[in-house]
């Protein structure tokens, strides 16, 4: 059985890491394609772990000394407003890519079944929603009894679904031409029509989400929208790839590919690649 691994993919063993699910693509030659995600079903924390992972690499690429921060407002208009301990403020705003709004509301449906499994009572219409999304015979007579019995849909019940982790999915891939260069411009866009102000100190973290696309379409996409790029009011763009972590951002694999960055970041990775010799991908370790 052949096995191909994508170009995104960690470097660590998983053996002693959290918050990862490894996906099998069956391609068409039946190849199985694998692919590693950061894995963190409450959208919330997932953010939250991002941010951290950037800040993390932030200090040890480009400050290379110890720098304390502090997150001094959340969703205020950005999804993070961040002060340093040399007292520089900038914002960070995370948004999320994926092949299709196909794949996209796949994945959130996965989150959300697994989020929901650690409750001990949900609400009847959260019952039925979870069944819609994954419809058993059980869980539907289950609902039916409770609503023939008389309870509303607001009333909460035992949960069903509590540890019924973990699961595996099975799904096919609607396979779609791709198009990287609409998914990239349209996520940039989105947030450039924003008119919340501070624009020149806000830092773009593209949550890379997609299964099909490798770091060459990527690189060949960044050429593509090169005019957009230059002309963002951001002061940074990037495009993040988590692969695992643990909840306090700590024993963590991830990428971060420079989009868009600072005249004083752009000379720090050139001095960054003239030291270390990128792999095959074009990737550095660090």
């Amino acid at each position: 059985m052949k096995i191909r691994k994508s170009s995104f993919h960690p470097k660590c063993e998983l053996n002693d890491k959290h918050n990862f699910k490894p996906y099998n693509l069956i391609e068409r030659d039946g190849t199985i394609f694998e692919r590693i995600f950061l894995d963190v079903p409450d959208p919330s924390f997932r953010e939250h772990l991002i941010c951290l992972h950037y800040l993390k690499q932030l200090v040890k690429i480009f400050t290379k000394e110890p720098l304390a921060f502090n997150i001094i407002s959340r969703d205020n208009p950005w999804d993070f407003k961040i002060e340093t301990s040399n007292k520089e403020q900038f914002n960070v705003e995370i948004t999320s890519i994926a092949d299709n709004s196909f794949s996209f509301e796949k994945m959130k449906r996965e989150e959300r079944l697994i989020l929901k499994s650690n409750e001990n009572e949900l609400p009847i219409h959260e019952l039925i929603k979870l069944n819609t999304f994954f419809p058993t015979e059980r869980i539907t007579k289950i609902i039916e009894n409770h609503l023939e019995n008389g309870s509303s849909k607001k009333d909460f019940v035992d949960n069903p679904f509590k540890g019924n982790h973990p699961n595996i999915f099975f799904s096919n891939s609607n396979y779609t031409e791709k198009n990287l260069e609409k998914i990239l411009r349209d996520s940039i866009s989105k947030k450039e029509s924003k008119k919340h102000k501070e624009k020149k100190s806000t830092v773009i973290l593209i949550d890379n989400r997609t299964l099909s696309y490798e770091i060459s379409d990527f690189n060949k996409a960044f050429d593509k929208i090169s005019d957009l790029v230059n002309e963002s009011s951001f002061r940074e763009i990037w495009l993040y790839t988590g692969y695992c972590s643990d909840n306090d951002g700590n024993n963590a694999e991830f990428s971060l590919a420079p989009i868009k960055t600072t005249k004083k970041q752009d000379k720090a990775l050139t001095e960054l690649m003239n030291k270390n010799q990128p792999n095959e991908n074009g990737t550095i370790y660090v």
